[in-house]
């Protein structure tokens, strides 16, 4: 069961897998675990390569001189190859392309429930202690919850969105998820919220820990307060697109006061946001790889996405080890090619390895000490990136999590380009980009065939305006700072009570937070 519960620093994942048909699928699946090798092996240079041995000997016979030219130069070339590649090898993360390449063969297979609870090889008493409670948990649920289960059965059909996520795939292990989802439905059916708690269809009323995947940051009674002045710009005049109300003029210089940039672009998900910094990125740099770091989630975008849940397992993404002078390094030495360095300000917290492609449970070390150490990381980052004249971008689509200046208030390191989501748009769907004006324009005004075209029908929609301009008033405000400094302190209190009474009780657990970001830790295997 404790490998059934799996990584709780998983709940950052939301990973979205794509799949092609019959034999399309098998040559895709070839090309894709071929174009994954690039960024890692720089499969173009041993296309070069090898296109100037076969030159060498083409011309071996004909013409000997300009054959052993080419043949020096084919030796230079293999050196510097070489270099790149032993560098690359020492910083980079190769588990991606394997997991490719695995994927193909790894077949399903999932556990009987007899199986299920003697994995473990535990004895006959603690295998049947953990049936007997597993079956009453069963029976209460379903005894509780029919009429979830009932809408459930339904949306697990014709909701594919739900039918993934229900599935466990972030937080078990695929061996044991046929008889936890045969008995358990954890899918709640909403009727109203109200201050921390959620009511269902049933009446029953529920301490909502979850945060809405991290949108709701400022508690239901303040999120529903957003909401209304969205709706009420709405109200006033519809989804007018194309015309723009004020309030998008008004957020576009709130959120640059807030975070120090010269330009906002607005977008409908924190993914869409972090695709279109990224295309900014390459089309000004004129480099086709982007560096991230082993286990930092960027979206389901397959641009970005590590491991399992990315069939396409990307040549122009280098996933780098996090916390490694090596990966520093590398980005020195091929800055040449790599358009940007994307960071997830998170990662800081102390929980590691959130990507899919790691399945193994890692040792959490939350709290002050390790966002002391993940600042002087940022800051040898910045000073890389400086140095190399890659543009560095933070994925800050927690937005106001770590307070009202968010990352770089709080790490006080500043990024070139800044993504928001979540929280950002009060309840409402949104993305924004903030960077410099080099950065940010569509458009090369030396070539005008050149244009990125970064684009989207939503980008003023005036109820996600009237909501985001609702957002930035009151975290700028007076009262939002003594609400996040009080959270903060709080919530500080709450671990250390927590983990106090875990440790007398001589329980294998306890609660690891920063702020609104938590989870339950397990120190020990079952």
């Amino acid at each position: 069961l404790k490998q059934g519960c799996g990584r709780a620093g998983r709940a950052f994942c939301n990973s979205a897998s794509r799949g092609l048909g019959g034999a399309d699928a098998k040559r895709g699946s070839r090309r894709n675990h071929s174009v994954a090798a690039m960024a890692v092996f720089m499969e173009g240079r041993l296309k070069c390569l090898a296109a100037l041995i076969f030159a060498q000997w083409l011309l071996k016979s004909s013409m000997p001189m300009i054959s052993m030219l080419i043949f020096i130069g084919a030796l230079a070339y293999s050196a510097w190859y070489c270099f790149l590649l032993f560098k690359t090898l020492k910083a980079a993360v190769v588990a991606p392309v394997l997991w490719g390449f695995l994927s193909q063969f790894v077949v399903s297979r999932y556990l009987t429930r007899d199986e299920f609870f003697r994995a473990d090889s535990p004895t006959e008493d603690i295998a049947k202690r953990r049936e007997e409670a597993l079956t009453r948990m069963e029976k209460s649920w379903k005894e509780r919850w029919p009429k979830a289960a009932e809408v459930s059965k339904y949306l697990r059909k014709h909701f594919s969105d739900l039918r993934f996520k229900a599935s466990g795939f972030e937080s078990m292990y695929p061996i044991f998820q046929q008889v936890i989802n045969e008995a358990l439905d954890p899918i709640t059916i909403v009727e109203s919220t109200e201050g921390c708690e959620i009511t269902d269809t049933s009446g029953e009323k529920f301490l909502d820990a979850s945060g809405s995947y991290g949108v709701n940051c400022f508690g239901y009674t303040k999120s529903k307060e957003f909401l209304a002045a969205g709706q009420e710009l709405a109200a006033k005049i519809g989804p007018c697109l194309g015309p723009l109300h004020e309030s998008v003029a008004e957020n576009v210089k709130l959120l640059l006061q807030i975070f120090r940039k010269e330009e906002v672009s607005f977008h409908m998900s924190g993914t869409e946001a972090v695709m279109s910094a990224v295309y900014q990125a390459r089309f000004h740099t004129r480099r086709k790889i982007t560096a991230v770091f082993q286990g930092a989630y960027h979206g389901w975008w397959d641009g970005v996405m590590q491991g399992a849940g990315n069939d396409r397992f990307v040549g122009d993404c280098l996933i780098l080890k996090d916390m490694c002078d090596e990966s520093l390094e590398l980005l020195k030495t091929r800055s040449f090619e790599i358009c940007a360095v994307l960071v997830n300000p998170i990662s800081g917290f102390g929980w590691k390895n959130a990507g899919t492609n790691k399945l193994e449970t890692g040792k959490v070390t939350a709290g002050t000490e390790s966002i002391d150490k993940f600042k002087t990381w940022l800051l040898k980052v910045r000073e890389t990136c400086t140095q190399a004249d890659i543009p560095l971008i933070w994925d800050e689509t927690w937005a106001f999590h770590l307070g009202a200046g968010g990352a770089q208030e709080h790490y006080g390191v500043e990024p070139d380009m800044l993504v928001l989501g979540k929280s950002l748009g009060g309840g409402h769907a949104c993305g924004a980009v903030l960077g410099p004006s080099r950065l940010m324009e569509r458009r090369d005004p030396d070539r005008p065939m050149r244009v990125n075209f970064v684009v989207g029908t939503f980008k003023g929609n005036p109820v996600v305006m009237g909501s985001m301009n609702a957002v930035l008033k009151y975290v700028t405000s007076p009262e939002a700072a003594k609400t996040f400094n009080g959270l903060r302190d709080r919530v500080a209190a709450w671990v250390k009570t927590s983990n106090s009474t875990l440790e007398k009780k001589d329980l294998p657990i306890r609660v690891c937070a920063h702020r609104t970001t938590w989870f339950v830790a397990f120190d020990q295997p079952s």
